[in-house]
């Protein structure tokens, strides 16, 4: 046994500075290398300090010095970055172990641990900020950052601003309340399809999720109580639409045209999401449709839709939510598909309150929680959307046997089957599409739309079916730019992006300084929107932090071009370069929408810039 023990104490400290690492990553995106190096660092200094530590200390001071610093460990401080980071991860970890292990009885040690499940109780969003939280403004004087759009996006930016100590700065949102996409889409059955735990800051857990997938009522309310308690509210400019924005080349900032008013700013944060600008499509004879008619993404709170005839158009993610839910009350639901998805079931059932109580009086957790679901999602990323995946079939052929059991229509049972790649379009993951289809009233139609007509849709069969009510569920613009921007020499963002839209490392653009995009071309991840606009948020920062309002950074040509080569050469192997047309791609094969990469190696790709591929110029040399 005593050969043993010191075996099991080396593997011991393996798995919990294993533990650290991964957490540190994963949960608070500390950069890997800092994360190891940390880890690795602490190793030693407690192998060199143990036996010099001296055991004088009384051992309260010792059980509150455990408990801080075991919290502390766990919680670093979201403004560190660099040397200051990494002295704070290993430093916490060395006075943790150190005071920890002179504790003499396990009664000491288990109150320096409950002394420090107090702290994370009362401190559920970590350290407080120590900075000012009020608005400020210079008179005569730009603002420091604009950014546009308080959804996610934009609140994520705001509170890195502040952990920065930067408060002179505004966010302006067209609507009335926070939310972005989550407070235009109001449609009936809407929820994210990315666990809660994952779709959810790192440093805002919500242990009150009524689901394993949140509808969006409770996004919506997560969004405004993000906004309160990380302090950006009194930032925001509510009803406020931003018309255009230009960079002026003479004075080296930022003009952003709110209509009457021209407000200047050193840089411009774009938080404007992709999901909440309708797709219309343009059919002949919309124009005479007598009934009701608007896209999902302008649902009308006031629409009636009981006892009613209604068509909706599409088959995609809005859709398959939609019609479980107006089938209950509509007389008839008749969906029109241009192309069948792969939907996968989902077991959305009501979360235990033993569960949410588990998670909101164990922090660690619904940490731990939140970490197994990301690992599990690049697990999954890493194994089924390689093209040349060989565990995609079984993926496929288990899907092919959900539909065949749960669809009793066996001739629409082969019309609901995809012919092209599990992944190459957008997987969409509900419970309940496939059962309502099953539902008398519930229709499939595949033969495709010729036109609209006074009383419904004629189809290119040249049947006409009546209706009250029409739904385009047809999607989002997610590659267009809500306004004009316009940088260096005349350059409009839009139009380059026209033919094919490119951005280095999806954030930034060639010829457009001190611009930052939260949601770029090839800023969609599989996995957490979420993770990603956190690791973008603190690139932003370090990006804002080294320009201050002295210099105007911008990526090289060079660079954005390498960067965008390399990465659809990657996309090239991946399912979304497959088989089937989608908004993913151009009709040229090139993917606009996807990243190729795990979100874990974006993460730790964007930990650091590297400042060698841009181009740095002093704001007054302009």
């Amino acid at each position: 046994m005593t050969r043993i023990a010191p075996l099991l104490h080396l593997l011991a400290n393996l798995a919990f500075h294993s533990f650290l690492i991964a957490y540190w990553y994963l949960v608070h995106s500390i950069h890997p290398l800092y994360a190891l190096t940390g880890s690795l660092v602490a190793y030693v200094a407690l192998r060199i300090l143990r036996s010099r530590m001296p055991d004088t200390l009384p051992q309260p001071l010792l059980l509150l010095l455990s408990g801080c610093t075991f919290f502390l460990m766990l919680n670093p401080l979201p403004n560190l970055y660099g040397i200051s980071q990494l002295i704070w991860v290993s430093g916490s970890v060395i006075l943790f172990r150190l005071s920890f292990s002179q504790l003499q009885n396990p009664r000491w040690k288990s109150g320096a641990l409950l002394f420090s499940y107090i702290l994370f109780l009362a401190l559920p969003l970590g350290m407080p900020r120590l900075t000012s939280t009020t608005p400020s403004t210079i008179e005569g004087e730009p603002l420091n950052v604009v950014i546009v759009g308080a959804g996610f996006g934009g609140i994520t930016m705001g509170k890195e601003l502040l952990d920065a100590g930067i408060t002179n700065f505004r966010i302006y949102e067209g609507a009335p309340e926070v939310g972005g996409t989550w407070w235009h889409n109001r449609y009936p059955g809407l929820h994210v399809d990315v666990q809660s735990a994952l779709y959810s800051l790192s440093y805002f857990p919500n242990p009150n999720w009524s689901k394993l997938w949140a509808p969006r009522r409770e996004l919506l309310e997560y969004s405004i109580r993000l906004a309160d308690e990380v302090g950006v509210r009194p930032f925001i400019q509510f009803n406020t639409w931003v018309q255009h924005t230009h960079f002026d080349e003479d004075t080296g900032v930022w003009q952003i045209s709110l209509g009457d008013q021209i407000v200047e700013s050193h840089h411009l944060v774009m938080a404007t999401g992709g999901l909440h600008v309708p797709n219309t499509p343009e059919f002949a004879g919309a124009e005479d449709f007598q009934g009701t008619s608007f896209h999902s993404a302008r649902w009308p709170d006031n629409v009636d839709l009981s006892d009613k005839r209604i068509a909706v158009i599409g088959s995609g993610a809005s859709a398959v939510q939609i019609i479980p839910e107006i089938a209950k009350i509509a007389a008839q639901v008749d969906m029109y598909q241009r192309t069948p998805n792969w939907v996968s079931p989902q077991n959305n059932g009501e979360l235990s309150k033993a569960r949410q109580l588990v998670y909101e009086y164990v922090p660690l957790a619904y940490k731990l929680k939140r970490l197994s679901t990301h690992a599990f999602t690049e697990l999954g990323f890493r194994a089924v959307f390689p093209l040349d995946s060989t565990r995609r079939t079984d993926v496929e052929e288990q899907l092919k046997d959900y539909i065949r059991t749960t669809v009793q229509d066996k001739e629409l049972v082969q019309k609901l089957i995809p012919d092209y790649e599990f992944g190459c379009k957008r997987p969409l993951v509900t419970q309940h599409f496939y059962p309502s289809l099953n539902r008398a009233n519930v229709g499939v139609i595949t033969g495709g739309i010729d036109r609209l007509s006074p009383s419904g849709i004629v189809s290119r069969d040249g049947s006409n079916r009546d209706y009250d009510v029409i739904i385009m569920a047809t999607g989002y613009r997610v590659a267009s730019l809500p306004f004009e921007i316009a940088g260096r020499n005349g350059m409009v963002l839009g139009e380059l992006w026209r033919e094919k839209p490119e951005a280095y490392r999806t954030m930034m653009a060639h010829g457009f300084p001190n611009l930052y995009l939260m949601s770029g071309p090839n800023a969609g991840f599989f996995g957490s929107f979420i993770v990603h606009l956190e690791s973008a948020a603190g690139y932003v920062i370090q990006v804002i932090r080294k320009a201050q309002d002295s210099l105007l950074i911008e990526p090289t040509l060079e660079a954005q071009q390498a960067y965008n080569k390399a990465i659809q050469a990657d996309l090239q192997k991946t399912v979304w370069a497959g088989s089937c047309k989608s908004w993913y791609k151009l009709e040229s094969g090139h993917v606009i929408a996807n990243h190729p990469h795990p979100t874990s190696q974006v993460v730790f790709e964007r930990a650091r810039p590297q400042w060698e591929h841009f181009s740095v110029q002093r704001r007054d040399s302009q």
